[in-house]
């Protein structure tokens, strides 16, 4: 993805970072330094080769969010509805080119978290159903076991899914979030073929805290509930896999929006990407702030910890001001992508800012190097995520919107407004939209341009621009 991509709104470095910021070949970095990032995410990318830095970064992310279920948010645009850590993430690149560095790191943040507490959960599942088994006709059953299990695989049906979400609130008294990772996105869509688990619409209800999908059956021997889902997933995926994925269905419904996208562009012929052995200080620190985050979320006795609302408050204003910008942005280019993708990308960004910030404090790092170093991961991220949702899906978006009627322009996005003289006229306009192939009428353009004081009319059909 292009360096200009990320440029526009991130304050410059100091001289101290700018060294960081730039790898030996001069390819765009992370806008935090490698020591000043929070702690797990902070030992995972020093260890990355530069070109797998940001995908590094990334590939924590998610599984971080799922660890971190009792934590609640309280986004700028989002009035008093609380939010959650929630995240969906997809890695793509073409096969045999390394993106088995993702499930390392998924293996090292889950392996001794959710996924040991979850191999006692499914051991008691297991006796329970052995019990039943060799039990004779007569013989009375002991209650079924009340297990939360977290880690799910992609094949899962709806039935066990819901089932599993609504055990949550029935046995612990409230909802908690699930774990999905496949290496393959081949393992979704093959299933998804599966009536009973296609879970595209569950993967677009279970990125809001609060919204509740539901399952009614008539048979006493299937489960029936209305449950909420919250689930953050992570899949690996070559390009064709993705595009299968992400069909027309997923991209006018909304899946390409909830997700954060990462792109390994290596260069033809490029050596393999080696990570380098993590040493004991860093497992130590990894392994230490993994287990407070468990903590965070489970008393000793297996019962959950009260939520905790974390205060992000400072940064609602550069939330508020990306947003805008950006709407501006699409204002003036006529484009549809970039007004829709704006709103989830900075949704996703706010919620991997909270995330380091949780990191930090629990690091003991001081708030206003929290804050500071937490405000640069939000505008990097806003920017990247837009940009790489743009890249993907901004062109096929908009001609899906024009076909519906909608007002959208292709992919190119240029700024109509730059193009044409200081006084204009609608014709010139005209003339403009008709060259770029803008299916936004003339009319609305004047309109909202006028309304955000951008031009003047100053004769009929006649305009000067203020800007």
């Amino acid at each position: 993805m292009p360096q200009e991509l990320f440029n526009n709104l991130l304050p410059p470095p100091s001289q101290e970072e700018a060294a960081d910021e730039l790898s030996p070949e001069g390819t765009f970095a992370l806008t935090v330094r490698d020591k000043d990032l929070p702690p797990v995410i902070r030992e995972v990318v020093a260890n990355a080769p530069d070109s797998r830095k940001i995908p590094a970064f990334i590939a924590c992310l998610s599984p971080l969010c799922a660890l971190s279920t009792r934590i609640r948010l309280q986004y700028y645009y989002d009035g008093q509805r609380k939010s959650a850590l929630l995240l969906q993430v997809i890695i793509e690149a073409p096969q045999s080119s390394g993106k088995q560095f993702a499930a390392d790191i998924e293996r090292l943040i889950m392996d001794d978290t959710l996924k040991a507490r979850d191999q006692e959960q499914r051991r008691i599942e297991q006796k329970y159903r052995e019990k039943k088994r060799c039990r004779s006709q007569n013989k009375e059953m002991e209650e079924e076991p009340k297990t939360t299990i977290r880690v799910i695989p992609p094949t899962i049906s709806k039935t066990v899914l819901v089932k599993r979400a609504d055990f949550y609130e029935r046995n612990l008294g409230d909802v908690l979030t699930f774990w999905m990772f496949a290496e393959e996105l081949s393992q979704v869509t093959d299933a998804g073929k599966q009536g009973y688990s296609n879970l595209r619409t569950i993967m677009r209800t279970a990125y809001d805290l609060g919204s509740r999908f539901g399952i009614d059956f008539a048979s006493d021997n299937s489960y029936s509930a209305i449950a909420d889902i919250n689930i953050c997933s992570m899949f690996c995926s070559t390009p064709s896999a993705l595009d299968e994925y992400m069909d027309k269905k997923a991209i006018e419904g909304g899946n390409i929006t909830r997700t954060v996208l990462c792109k390994l562009d290596d260069q033809i012929g490029a050596d393999g990407q080696l990570f380098k052995p993590f040493s004991d200080n860093q497992l130590n620190a990894i392994s230490g702030t993994l287990a407070k985050i468990m903590s965070d979320t489970y008393t000793a006795d297996g019962a959950l910890r009260d939520v905790r609302l974390l205060d992000t408050s400072w940064i609602d204003k550069d939330v508020r001001r990306w947003c805008v910008s950006k709407g501006k942005e699409a204002l003036a280019t006529g484009s549809s992508a970039i007004d829709v993708f704006r709103k989830r990308s900075s949704v996703s960004a706010f919620r991997i800012m909270a995330l380091c910030y949780y990191l930090y404090l629990i690091d003991g790092t001081p708030e206003p190097l929290a804050q500071k170093r937490s405000r640069k991961i939000y505008l990097f991220m806003a920017d990247y995520i837009l940009g790489m949702l743009l890249a993907r899906w901004g062109g096929r978006f908009e001609e899906l919107q024009a076909k519906r009627g909608d007002f959208s322009i292709t992919s190119s996005r240029p700024k109509l407004i730059d193009r044409l003289s200081k006084e204009f006229s609608r014709d010139q306009l005209r003339v403009l939209i008709q060259e770029y192939g803008v299916a936004t009428p003339d009319r609305v353009l004047i309109s909202q341009w006028k309304a955000n004081k951008w031009i003047e009319e100053t004769g009929k059909y006649v305009y000067r621009k203020l800007i």
